[in-house]
């Protein structure tokens, strides 16, 4: 199977020669591959592959279906998110794939445009929350996924634990500030004040997923503001904060794919999300003639996203565990909906109070 990361310059020599047989003369939406595999052209996020995050997730998904399905892929690693757009339009302008794969939110805008550009070319958006007619959008219940780290943090700030203090106050880190991420910050602190009333939580941005340096210098600030549980949502950044943790003697959650064996002595859990079957299950739909676009969201009762303990040498006290398991289940049941907005979060912990 091919399977090579590409550059502009090569998309650029394949368009120019596509007459020539490089690809199709047309934007048609099937693919000339002489072998007849559908071929897939992916485009990461900015953070790269070696994440040990959402861009290594979703290359797990892709060299999977490379396996199980037989199809054939090509990748580039952006550098700037100025990239996406020139990316998006070699791929497409090459006219030989099946279905062009943007991985991140930050994607979205320059693939509606290469959308637009080249209406017959498939485009989805892994991490997208837009229901657009021109992309296919896979997202998952970011509330849903924090939640259960939120909960954790929100017992463990007032627990005996190691590395837990008096002070009630636990934060959030952001690689970028996405919509999406916001959501998973308000999920994060519905968990904790759904069991916690009272606990602060502060947040923090770092402006970059592929920043650790910057992402830790974040992180100890907020450890040295008496912060004793983060949660990350910061991509490649989540090295720092996790860094930052060890150092300080406190604790930080995961994000993505599981974390915990990073540093197991300081992240108790993780709060995952399977971008790999995402990935996965937008090549399958290409292949079965069912893809389609729009918004598609799934969560914790489809098994989407969850949060994890397995790798961490964390041991939750009996309460707290009991406590997650009973309120997975309420998530799984629809007995309990996290709020997703910060507007509502007031009102909706006022509401929704935990009772063991």
């Amino acid at each position: 199977m091919k399977k090579k990361k590409v550059t502009a310059l090569f998309l650029a020599v394949c368009v120019a020669a596509s007459m020539a047989g490089c690809g199709g003369s047309d934007n048609s939406s099937t693919s000339e591959n002489s072998d007849g595999a559908v071929k897939v052209g992916i485009i990461f996020g900015t953070g790269g592959l070696g994440d040990k995050n959402f861009n290594d997730m979703a290359y797990e998904g892709i060299t999977r279906a490379e396996e199980e399905l037989g199809i054939e892929f090509d990748y580039v690693e952006p550098e700037s998110v100025s990239d996406f757009v020139s990316y998006g339009r070699q791929f497409a302008e090459t006219g030989e794939y099946d279905l062009l794969i943007g991985v991140g939110q930050d994607m979205e805008e320059a693939m509606v445009e290469t959308a637009k550009e080249f209406p017959d070319q498939k485009i989805s958006v892994i991490d997208s929350s837009s229901d657009l007619e021109e992309i296919s959008s896979i997202q998952t219940e970011w509330s849903e996924q924090t939640f259960l780290a939120g909960v954790i943090a929100g017992l463990g700030t007032l627990s005996d634990m190691k590395y837990a203090n008096d002070a009630n106050v636990i934060g959030v880190i952001l690689g970028q500030d996405q919509p999406g991420l916001r959501e998973g910050l308000v999920g994060f602190s519905a968990g904790a004040k759904y069991v916690n009333p009272d606990v602060e939580v502060l947040e923090g941005v770092v402006g970059d997923f592929g920043d650790p340096g910057r992402a830790k210098e974040v992180a100890l600030s907020m450890y040295n503001k008496d912060v004793d549980f983060i949660q990350c949502i910061a991509g490649a950044g989540g090295l720092g904060i996790f860094s930052a943790a060890k150092e300080t003697g406190a604790y930080a959650f995961g994000v993505g794919t599981n974390q915990n064996s990073e540093e197991p002595d300081y992240i108790p859990a993780s709060s995952i999300r399977d971008v790999s079957s995402m990935v996965y299950n937008e090549v399958q739909k290409v292949i079965d003639g069912t893809w389609e676009t729009g918004l598609h969201i799934s969560g914790i009762k489809e098994g989407a996203v969850d949060c994890v303990t397995e790798g961490s040498n964390v041991v939750l006290p009996d309460e707290i565990q009991t406590a997650v398991d009973e309120i997975r289940q309420q998530l799984k049941s629809g007995e309990l909906t996290p709020c997703s907005n910060a507007d509502e979060l007031e009102q909706w912990t006022a509401e929704n109070q935990y009772q063991s």
